[in-house]
């Protein structure tokens, strides 16, 4: 993911994406012409990024959010 953050907290998700690897953060108001094209670049090429974006990929697809918020809400409704 490439961030380019403008306002609010934009910032911080931006920074943490760049911090945890999962992208590159823009200066906001300083970045050049070829910043964008070169953090694609770079991120296309970073072979370890795919490689822990696809394990990700997996765990996620393992356990779909959706269908267990579905089965918490379920059960709070027969709790509540």
């Amino acid at each position: 993911m490439v961030v380019l953050p403008i306002f609010w907290d934009q910032h911080a998700d931006a920074q943490r994406i760049d911090e945890t690897g999962f992208g590159i953060r823009l200066a906001t108001y300083s970045f050049g012409e070829g910043d964008l094209p070169a953090a694609i670049d770079g991120l296309l090429a970073d072979r370890e990024l795919r490689a822990s974006l696809a394990d990700v990929s997996k765990r996620l697809q393992a356990s779909p959010g959706t269908e267990r918020a579905a089965e918490l809400i379920e059960q709070l409704a027969v709790t509540a």
